[in-house]
């Protein structure tokens, strides 16, 4: 329940980070969409900003450029109060020429309009008093005070229309008098066609006002007055006596999208759809990694096998399944349990081993046997295999899997038991019958006819190979129950290797093998002779079983100094890569079918395993496939010896 409890909240973890990065993206395309409008807008308030001010520029500059050109008359008549209207006509229609904006020209003594240009059309303008009809207190103050131009507008003309209107204070130069003003209107109409204000509408809405408040109808003097503004930009045009308010917006409003809204949103959605599927795509590896996690901690688990991690460096237990605890309880907590092992129950031999330096060799072993005691104590025949794995953070990790072979050591007797009595039972008859046969074959009993001689002669081979396969079970037999005799004693290497090719001889001869000895040492070691016989001639009897025909089995050996080896090479096809991990085991044959080249009962070279671990020595090879064998025996130096080598050949 723990467990399903916890695949449950890892998967609403791996959902929830899913949802959140998905709404992050979301939030971060929504910003950044947002981003992107609000520069494009802030892009085209800009431009808008730029055109608006320009256009004030335009405006304020022609008012300024025409309200100049009437500065001529206004020196005049400071000079000249007393002006005569023929001459103010004179002037006022150059003026007229140079201002095309100018409405009318009036001249006000004492604040009085008396004289206009042109009079056509402005003939109400003629007595005029600007101090009841355009003046105030203040700004006839400012005038008289400032002497500079004082505009006020826009006004609705009497002569119809709407004007902007500029008096120009004129003081007698002479007396230093306020002598009155000269009017000058500006026709807006001409103004803003002279600033081309139509133009700039298209594709854009335009106020002016004449104060910067909205809300009042009144002060809207240009454009339309039901608009519905949104934050429109706006610039100031100021003059002495009044201030004008522009407003400006584009015809639909201020862009509510990017620049380029179809491809930036593509890319963004892109965007978000390329780390959304990163983000499934990693969640799903994630997912897949914990539930491979939770099957790999079942199978650790439930393993019918012990495994157990210990830590390299140290050796200590890290983590162990069930079957390793329920096997070896707290024995086993460092990797140094397993290095000392008996070889069998009741056995005081023991089995001394290395497992670390193993490991540092070769990083995996296998099929390592020995008797380790359980958790109540009793011995109990385990089966180890083991390897070496390198973590991530560079400390590696030591896998031992452990298992418990007792019942196939239990199988393992009953079948020598069966084999031991049902050799024992047909060794006698077996004998007898050999013998019998080995009598008829040789005529004992009488000359045989010629095809019962050749039957006797094959019944006579087959009962010997017979007795060869029985003796050969029997010796495994013994070997492995440790019931088999050896008589320990100094041997000189020269003599067995001699008696062991005088042996073989025949059967060389029989396969046109040669045997040549090379550089025999000559020392002694200690050693069962009979049964060091036994295990050269296995060597040798395989080396010329499996030689080509006209080929050569050489013996050599070669010492240290503490032990010696004896060579037993052949230039046959050499061991297949299959079969050399297997090849020391009972019954083993590279070619196992029914019907292989070679005979033999496969007990040989585990018979010679067995005879050289108990005499302290071992067995080992050389291979390369297709380029012939080399088998070796092993054995330890009894003293040291004068060297001196010898060559032997049979044919």
């Amino acid at each position: 329940m723990a467990i399903k409890s916890a695949d449950r909240t890892f998967f609403f973890i791996i959902l929830a980070a899913r949802a959140v990065v998905l709404s992050l993206l979301l939030l971060v395309a929504f910003v950044l969409d947002n981003a992107a409008t609000q520069s494009h807008r802030l892009d085209i308030r800009q431009e808008w900003q730029s055109r608006l001010n320009n256009l004030n520029l335009r405006l304020q500059g022609s008012i300024l450029q025409n309200v100049q050109t009437v500065w001529g008359l206004a020196a005049n008549v400071a000079v000249q109060p007393d002006i005569t209207e023929t001459r103010f006509r004179q002037l006022a229609s150059v003026i007229f020429e140079l201002g095309p904006q100018l409405r009318n020209i009036g001249l006000a003594p004492d604040l009085v309009i008396r004289n206009v240009y042109p009079l056509a059309g402005n003939e109400s303008a003629l007595g005029l008093d600007l101090t009841t009809q355009g003046l105030d207190s203040a700004q006839l103050l400012e005038l008289q005070t400032s002497r500079r131009p004082l505009f006020s507008g826009p006004i609705t003309l009497v002569q119809g229309g709407q004007g902007l209107a500029a008096r120009i204070p004129i003081v007698e130069k002479e007396s230093d008098r306020f002598w009155g003003v000269i009017s000058v209107i500006l026709d807006l109409d001409r103004l803003y066609d002279t600033v081309d204000l139509q133009s700039f509408m298209e594709g854009g809405q335009l106020a002016l006002l004449k104060t910067s408040a909205l809300g009042t109808d009144s002060a809207l003097f240009f454009g339309e007055a039901d608009v519905e503004w949104q934050q429109p930009v706006e610039t100031e045009l100021e003059l002495p006596g009044t201030r004008w308010t522009l407003l400006a917006q584009p015809e639909h409003g201020w862009p509510n999208s990017p620049e380029s809204p179809l491809l930036t949103r593509s890319l963004l959605g892109f965007t978000v759809l390329l780390i959304a599927a990163f983000v499934y795509w990693f969640t799903r590896l994630l997912l897949r990694d914990h539930r491979m996690q939770r099957r790999f901690w079942g199978l650790f688990q439930l393993a019918p096998f012990g495994i157990g991690l210990y830590n390299a460096r140290n050796k200590e237990l890290i983590r162990a399944n069930n079957s390793f605890e329920n096997t070896f309880g707290d024995k086993a907590r460092n990797l140094t349990f397993f290095n000392t092992a008996q070889k069998q129950t009741g056995s005081a031999n023991l089995l001394e081993r290395d497992i670390e330096a193993i490991l540092e060799r070769d990083t995996r072993f296998s099929g390592l046997e020995g008797y380790y005691p359980n958790k109540s104590g009793e011995l109990t025949p385990i089966l180890l295999q083991g390897l070496t794995l390198d973590k991530q953070n560079g400390e590696p990790v030591i896998w031992l899997v452990t298992e418990d072979i007792s019942e196939q050591k239990e199988a393992d007797r009953l079948k020598n038991e069966f084999i031991s009595i049902v050799s024992h039972e047909l060794r006698t008859p077996l004998t007898s019958i050999a013998g019998s046969m080995g009598l008829l074959s040789n005529n004992a009993a009488g000359e045989l006819p010629p095809k019962a001689s050749r039957l006797a002669q094959i019944a006579y081979r087959n009962a010997q190979q017979l007795t060869i396969l029985i003796n050969d079970l029997l010796d495994i037999e013994k070997l492995v129950a440790g019931k088999m005799a050896f008589e320990m004693a100094s041997c000189k290497v020269t003599e067995v290797v001699h008696e062991c090719l005088e042996s073989l001889e025949n059967f060389s001869v029989e396969k046109r093998v040669t045997l040549k000895a090379k550089h025999i040492h000559d020392v002694q070691v200690n050693a069962d002779r009979g049964r060091l016989c036994q295990a050269l001639n296995n060597l040798l009897s395989n080396a010329i079983k499996f030689s080509p025909e006209d080929s050569e089995v050489t013996v050599a050996s070669e010492k240290s100094e503490n032990e010696l080896r004896i060579y037993v090479s052949d230039q046959g096809q050499g061991i297949p890569a299959e079969f050399r991990e297997r090849i020391f085991q009972k019954f083993s044959q590279a070619d196992s079918s029914d019907q292989r080249a070679k005979g033999g009962t496969g007990l040989g070279l585990a018979i010679t395993r067995e005879l050289m671990h108990a005499m302290s020595g071992d067995v080992g090879f050389e291979s390369e496939e297709g380029k012939g064998a080399s088998f070796w025996l092993s054995l330890p130096l009894t003293e040291p010896a004068i060297e001196s080598a010898t060559s032997t050949a049979a044919p």
